[in-house]
């Protein structure tokens, strides 16, 4: 498995260009950007790392996928950040923004009886959730990693490798 991401803040693209990869409108020209993002993500990550000479891509039952490929991937959108995740089985991925907000509260809608609430479990918990959402009832090994110092990462899926983390910049991707 092998995931990528890109901040948006520090990454310069003309509006226009990034236009042409999205493949739909949206209400709120944050959302098409990030949309957009991702789809760019996808695009250059499977010409660089995958060498996909044809990197179409459709929606199947509201989850994207290549046209031509058997090669799956997940995208993710929170903040500044997008990511996309790669596998050659099913995956699924979430990326969330951990900002303060009464997990008490959040917890009790989920039926939570547990004593430690704190906002690290409670990003654990819905990254995983919203991941497993996006894998669509597909066999699950999960991975979970706090990505950055404010995001909350969970990849799930059936990995057949060891996982490694990509940014990409202007330079072009780099390890983490």
């Amino acid at each position: 498995m092998k995931i990528f991401y890109i901040d948006t803040e520090k990454y310069l693209i003309d509006k226009d260009l990034l236009r042409t990869f999205g493949d739909r409108k949206f209400l709120s020209e944050e959302k098409e950007k990030q949309h957009c993002f991702g789809r760019f993500l996808v695009k250059t990550a499977a010409k660089n790392f995958f060498q996909l000479a044809n990197s179409d891509i459709e929606t199947v039952n509201k989850k994207p996928r290549f046209k031509n490929s058997k090669l799956h991937f997940s995208i993710s959108h929170s903040k500044n950040i997008v990511l996309a995740a790669f596998d050659e089985n099913p995956i699924g991925a979430d990326i969330e923004f951990m900002k303060e907000r009464n997990f008490k509260e959040l917890f009790a809608r989920y039926n939570y009886k547990g004593e430690n609430i704190s906002k690290e479990l409670f990003y654990k918990f819905w990254t995983e959730y919203e991941a497993g959402i996006k894998l669509q009832g597909s066999p699950k090994t999960k991975i979970t990693t706090q990505f950055q110092e404010n995001f909350m990462l969970s990849v799930v899926g059936n990995f057949n490798e060891e996982y490694k983390v990509y940014e990409l910049t202007k330079d072009g991707f780099n390890c983490v």
